[in-house]
């Protein structure tokens, strides 16, 4: 498993909203509330543990697409192992 810290506050109010919105997905309105659609994001269909508002603990094998993510929309990030340690 791996842990990604990010950081999105360099970004503009409307970039980072666009990352939000394809990170986690968003609930979209049309026609005066006559329609309401719920719109997917990356992080719907992946198990993950999202940790404070920054940090995301994935499996290896859905660092890829996370990471890809994130480069798209030039957020900074750190990328560490977790691991399980035993307390004695």
């Amino acid at each position: 498993m791996k842990i990604v810290c990010y950081s999105i506050k360099h970004l503009k109010p409307v970039e980072r909203m666009k990352f939000q919105r394809e990170m986690y997905g968003f609930k979209d309105i049309s026609n005066n509330s006559k329609y309401v659609y719920h719109r997917q994001g990356l992080m719907t269909n992946i198990k993950h543990k999202k940790i404070y508002y920054t940090g995301i603990i994935v499996n290896e094998k859905n660092l890829d697409k996370l990471v890809r993510l994130l480069k798209k929309h030039k957020v900074k990030m750190h990328v560490a192992e977790v691991s399980k340690s035993s307390k004695h």
